[in-house]
C-alpha cells in the first residue's frame, strides 16, 4: 500500500477509535455502574413532593411552556433552516461548499431523533410521573429486567425529548471537515444542549437520568453509523482516494 493511503488508512482508523471507544465505554458503565447508583430515584425524589404525591414542577409555565415546547421548536427551526439554506446553495454561490453539509445535517437530526423515537414507541419502561413509586400505576423496573405480567407500556425510554438536542451534533459530522473549529463548538452545544433539556424533563418528572443518557448514547451511535455510511470527504481528490484505499484494503 502506497505510504499517504497507509496514512490515510490510519487516520481514519484513529477517527473510529476515537468516536466509538468512549461509546462503548460510556455504554459498558451504563451497563454495570450505573444501575448500583440508585441516581434515577435521587434525582426525581428532589422534584417530587411527597405530600402532594406529584411532581410540582410538571406543568410550570417556564419549563413546560417555554422550556419544553419552545426548546422543541427552536431545534425543528433549525433542521427546517438547514433545508432552506440548501434550497439558497442553488441561488448564492457564497453557500454552494455548504450545500451537503447542510442536507447531512438535516437528515443526521432526523434520522438520529426517530432511532430514538422508534425505541422509546417500544418500551416498556414508564415515565417517573407513571411509576407507582411517584403515584402512578406502572412498576419500576430495570433496563433489561423482564417487566412484570400484564404491565402496560410505559413508552418512556430513552428520552425523546433531549434527543431533539442532542441531534445538534450532527453539525460537528456534516462541518468538520470544512469548519472543524464550528464542528468542534456543535459538537459541545449538542451535548449541552441534550443535557440541559433533558434536565428540564427530570425536573417536571418527564424522565429519569438514564432516559437521558442513553438517549443522547442512541444519538451519537445513530450519527455515526450516518456518517460511516454518508461520510463528506474534503474534494474530489480525497474520494478517488478513498475508492483506492478501499480497494487495495480488498486485495490484502
Amino acid at each position: 500500500m502506497p505510504h499517504h493511503l497507509r496514512e490515510q488508512y490510519s487516520g481514519a482508523s484513529r477517527f473510529w477509535l476515537k468516536h466509538l471507544l468512549p461509546a462503548f465505554v460510556f455504554a459498558l458503565l451504563m451497563l454495570l455502574a450505573y444501575p448500583h447508583t440508585s441516581l434515577d430515584t435521587r434525582i426525581a425524589d428532589l422534584f417530587f413532593d411527597r405530600q402532594l404525591q406529584q411532581f410540582t414542577l410538571k406543568n410550570d409555565p417556564f419549563l413546560a411552556g417555554w422550556m419544553h415546547m419552545g426548546m422543541k421548536w427552536l431545534i425543528e427551526v433549525i433542521a427546517v433552516s438547514c433545508l432552506a439554506l440548501l434550497l439558497s446553495s442553488y441561488r448564492f454561490a457564497s453557500l454552494k461548499v455548504y450545500r451537503r453539509s447542510f442536507l447531512w445535517v438535516f437528515v443526521g437530526m432526523a434520522v438520529s431523533t426517530a432511532a430514538v423515537s422508534i425505541l422509546k414507541y417500544n418500551s416498556m419502561h414508564g415515565c417517573p410521573w407513571d411509576i407507582a413509586l411517584y403515584g402512578g400505576s406502572l412498576p419500576l423496573f430495570g433496563l433489561f429486567e423482564t417487566p412484570p405480567l400484564a404491565a402496560k407500556a410505559g413508552h418512556c425510554f430513552p428520552a425523546g425529548h433531549p434527543s431533539a438536542g442532542f441531534a445538534l451534533m450532527a453539525f460537528y459530522f456534516a462541518f468538520r471537515h470544512i469548519k472543524p473549529r464550528f464542528s468542534g463548538f456543535m459538537l459541545w452545544m449538542g451535548l449541552l444542549t441534550g443535557l440541559w433539556m433533558g434536565t428540564v424533563q427530570m425536573m417536571r418528572g418527564a424522565h429519569f437520568l438514564s432516559h437521558v443518557l442513553w438517549s443522547g448514547w442512541v444519538v451519537w451511535m445513530a450519527l455515526l453509523a450516518l456518517y460511516w455510511l454518508w461520510p463528506l470527504a474534503k474534494s474530489a481528490q480525497d474520494k478517488a482516494q478513498s475508492a483506492s484505499l478501499g480497494l487495495l484494503m480488498l486485495r490484502e
